[in-house]
């Protein structure tokens, strides 16, 4: 009996021992998982352009603050610093550090869309509109420049790899895409699942770019046979060495 008693005194001690240890734990902070600290979201793109001509008279130079999502992050504040091998049709010449920015916008007033301008070749456009699985290119129309053509030029596709018609301005060429699930290494860092996009007009021209989604291009190579020949020879290769992205 007073081993029945002393077990019951023991197991109330021990029960009272551990609700007072939880009483302890502020019942808001129980079950509550830790802060997430983000960024403010940037703006998701939707449009989808391709295919579009715009009256030149409405298309408006202006500047934005925004930082827009997309197959490419865009915004004033982020840039990609190239290292540029300079060939004369095939014979090295020099090295130069080029950075890529897209600094000055348009907007398509028919659609409200912000198109992206740079400089700097690295085998995208130059004046690009981007949602979440393409690139769109702005150019004048041909033969007409009054009116500027939107036209998809990199996007991501289902499958492995694809084959399509592309161009060089008004010179047909292949075009052909692959998903390459290695890793590449540039000074810039080691990337993975990273996309390799081609178009070859034979005997005229070739251009590669190995484009990480989300990041940018990784790699540029061009390749362009001489006035005159047929052959076609090394002009560029442009590589990653460093990136900022907000």
């Amino acid at each position: 009996m007073k081993k029945s008693i002393l077990s019951l005194i023991v197991s109330t001690v021990v029960l009272l021992s551990c609700k007072k240890e939880s009483l302890d734990i502020p019942v808001d902070l129980q079950n509550i998982p830790p802060p997430i600290v983000s960024k403010d979201p940037c703006i998701s793109q939707t449009g989808n352009p391709g295919g579009r001509s715009y009256d030149a008279d409405s298309l408006l130079y202006f500047i934005a603050t925004d930082r827009h999502c997309g197959m490419l992050p865009l915004s004033t504040n982020n840039y990609w610093v190239y290292q540029d091998s300079v060939f004369l049709d095939g014979i090295f010449q020099q090295v130069k550090t080029d950075t890529l920015r897209f600094s000055s916008n348009i907007r398509s007033l028919a659609d409200g869309l912000t198109w992206w301008q740079s400089k700097v070749n690295v085998g995208i456009p130059q004046l690009l509109y981007t949602n979440d699985t393409s690139l769109y290119a702005l150019q004048p129309k041909l033969y007409n420049p009054d009116y500027m053509d939107a036209k998809k030029d990199l996007f991501l596709f289902p499958g492995d790899s694809v084959k399509y018609l592309s161009g060089f301005d008004d010179i047909a060429a292949a075009g052909r895409s692959l998903k390459i699930n290695g890793k590449m290494e540039v000074p810039a860092g080691s990337f993975e699942n990273y996309i390799y996009f081609e178009k070859n007009a034979r005997s005229y021209r070739k251009d590669q770019v190995y484009f990480k989604p989300g990041v940018g291009v990784l790699k540029y190579i061009h390749e362009q046979a001489p006035m005159g020949q047929r052959v076609i020879k090394m002009q560029n290769i442009k590589t990653l060495i460093a990136f900022h992205i907000e």
